[in-house]
């Protein structure tokens, strides 16, 4: 670095050019020591050529400031890592409650048939309650079917005197 790299950039008003009559650029330091550390250098700065142009915006850091910023860039690294699992752990809640709501959507479409087939179920039953209420009006007779032309019970007598098939009144 050239003597003037120690200078600080309040000593200087205007424009600053460097030595090769370019513009001096603004930037900022990544350094370890010199952490977010603003300097003018020349546009041309780090390419292999003769101009090592370089001024410091920023006074330095005192000691006490670098450990500050050391922790600080430490908490930085690890809320950053936080925020990537959380991330990762938001991806895969997400996955799985695609997956919770398709398993939903077959169940409600399986709660449906099974809703429709009780109620068919009820039906049939209320039916054969029906039946069994009519087999008991007439004793030991056995409802057969309706008779096409009358629309009349049809039952069978099973006593042990008579065998018979006859249309209930």
């Amino acid at each position: 670095m050239s003597s003037s790299s120690s200078t600080n950039y309040s000593q200087y008003r205007g424009e600053e050019t460097c030595k090769c009559g370019r513009r001096a650029v603004m930037r900022t330091s990544l350094t370890v020591k010199n952490p977010e550390r603003r300097f003018l250098g020349c546009i041309n700065y780090k390419k292999h050529n003769d101009c090592n142009f370089f001024v410091w915006v920023d006074p330095e850091t005192c000691p006490r400031g670098l450990e500050y910023a050391r922790r600080m860039q430490a908490i930085k690294d690890e809320l950053e890592r936080q925020v990537e699992e959380l991330k990762m752990m938001n991806e895969g809640l997400k996955r799985g409650k695609e997956m919770v709501e398709e398993e939903n959507d077959a169940l409600v479409v399986k709660l449906a048939d099974l809703t429709e087939m009780n109620i068919n179920l009820i039906a049939s039953n209320e039916a054969l309650q029906a039946q069994i209420e009519g087999r008991k009006k007439f004793g030991k007779s056995f409802f057969l079917g309706e008779n096409h032309s009358s629309g009349s019970p049809i039952v069978c007598c099973l006593c042990d005197w008579c065998a018979c098939v006859k249309p209930l009144p």
